[in-house]
């Protein structure tokens, strides 16, 4: 609803509506004052209903002529019908009678934004901000119009201007930190966040969003000490507690991460993923009964939530209960068809249990995806070196060479094929590519054929390229 009509509850509006329809069924004008009829006419335009926002507008010209908010609000409907020039015809015409209305630069901008004209629409804006009671909202809004140009620097700028105006407004502190995610500028966005704090200390959204890009770069000892900030600002910001305990998963304290997991429960009701998540620290710890005791109660929660699934499918593998977490991870796979990590979980069990054809056809898909998967294409080749197909586990690593030509784990999987077909000597060749990338992650070929320690030539290549 718009601001002219915040001030009515739903009552209010309800009364109004009423009364309007039976002036329209009647055929009859029964009076409006001016706030009345901007209520009426929002609500209208706001869900939608086109037609009865035409006739409330007519009404209201008719009874109220000369107040402009209900011709800049007839130019808003044509807008909305698609009769964009027509809209600006009929604003261009009151902004000659009153150059200095804000309402009229902001259906402006409304109107060219609606036809895709972006930068048109930013203008308008910026003309509307010095006569704005409230600038912050129109940057706002300006950064929204950058976004749908792709300029998120100067979405970024905007949304700086606007949280100068008003840096109490969380929104917009969301607003910016999104933005700061979508580009990937995380470096940025903790400089930005720190020295907004140096300003604004007690808020606690800030200190929230900077452990957040602290976590994304791994510094989870500086996201955590955020986070206590945020607590100490406000105890009960449950995301706080979750988000700490995220992060000391990262520095693998799984004990003190359930505890701040549990701490969530004080203040909000338990969630699926939260339990799913004090499950996974209890795999971590190898406490494979409280791991399924949490993947369950995730489960009883939300029994379509893929990860607890997958979670319930790993620990029965760790117990060789394989054909119960083969069907408990195609559980997850149905659920999330598209999600390629928990294929990959499912192929690999599938391939560690000798289902080799049904791994193959998972890896060939993730493949196909993901073709920087450097481990599903390994273990897509070794569906076929399994199969007693060398020839095909060649051709596998060779395609997944053209995608990955830097991965010495690639050259040493096909030096390790071709040693095994008898193709010495191109063994050789590949093996010393491989030295030469990564000499440590010789231990691939090593796993894969351990007589190969024996081989004269493959201990004199060591030497060579050793340290």
């Amino acid at each position: 609803m718009s601001e002219e009509s915040e001030w009515m509850d739903d009552s209010d509006i309800n009364e109004l509506l009423t009364k309007f329809d039976e002036m329209i069924e009647a055929d009859i004008q029964l009076f409006f004052d001016v706030a009345e009829f901007e209520a009426i006419i929002d609500y209208f335009i706001d869900f939608q209903i086109l037609d009865k926002a035409g006739v409330a507008i007519e009404s209201a010209l008719q009874q109220h002529p000369s107040v402009t908010g209900f011709k800049i609000k007839s130019a808003k409907l044509s807008a909305f019908n698609g009769e964009y020039y027509e809209a600006l015809e009929q604003l261009n015409h009151i902004e000659l009678l009153e150059p200095a209305n804000e309402d009229v630069f902001i259906t402006k901008g409304e109107t060219y934004s609606m036809m895709g004209k972006h930068e048109l629409s930013i203008e308008q804006y910026k003309k509307a901000i010095s006569f704005s009671e409230t600038p912050e909202d129109l940057y706002s809004v300006i950064a929204f119009e950058y976004e749908n140009l792709s300029d998120y620097k100067n979405a970024i700028a905007s949304l700086k201007s606007a949280l100068e105006l008003k840096p109490e407004s969380e929104n917009i502190i969301h607003e910016i930190a999104f933005f700061f995610d979508i580009t990937n500028h995380e470096e940025e966005a903790i400089t930005f966040f720190t020295e907004f704090l140096d300003s604004n200390p007690y808020s606690k959204i800030a200190w929230f969003n900077l452990g957040i890009f602290y976590n994304q770069l791994e510094f989870y000892e500086k996201a955590i000490v955020a986070y206590e900030y945020t607590l100490a600002i406000d105890e009960e910001f449950s995301s706080a507690y979750f988000n700490i305990a995220n992060s000391l998963s990262g520095l693998c304290r799984y004990e003190e991460a359930i505890e701040y997991y549990k701490k969530t429960f004080l203040y909000e009701n338990p969630e699926s993923i939260t339990y799913y998540y004090i499950g996974e620290s209890y795999e971590n710890l190898n406490d494979i009964k409280n791991a399924m005791h949490f993947f369950t109660k995730a489960l009883e929660i939300d029994d379509k939530l893929p990860q607890a699934w997958v979670g319930l499918g790993r620990v029965f593998a760790a117990q060789d209960n394989t054909v119960i977490a083969i069907n408990y991870m195609k559980k997850a796979v149905e659920l999330q068809p598209l999600n390629m990590d928990f294929k990959f979980e499912l192929g690999a069990i599938l391939l560690k249990n000798d289902f080799n054809n049904q791994a193959s056809d998972l890896f060939a898909e993730i493949t196909k995806n993901e073709p920087l998967n450097v481990e599903a294409w390994i273990n897509y080749s070794s569906c076929a070196f399994h199969s007693d197909d060398i020839n095909s586990a060649i051709t596998t690593i060779e395609e997944a060479l053209n995608h990955n030509k830097d991965s010495a784990l690639l050259w040493y999987r096909l030096a390790g094929y071709l040693y095994f077909s008898g193709k010495l000597q191109q063994a050789y060749f590949y093996l010393e590519t491989a030295l030469k990338l990564n000499f440590d992650e010789h231990s691939e070929i090593v796993e894969m054929i351990p007589s190969i320690l024996e081989d004269n030539k493959f201990i004199e290549l060591l030497g060579v390229y050793k340290g």
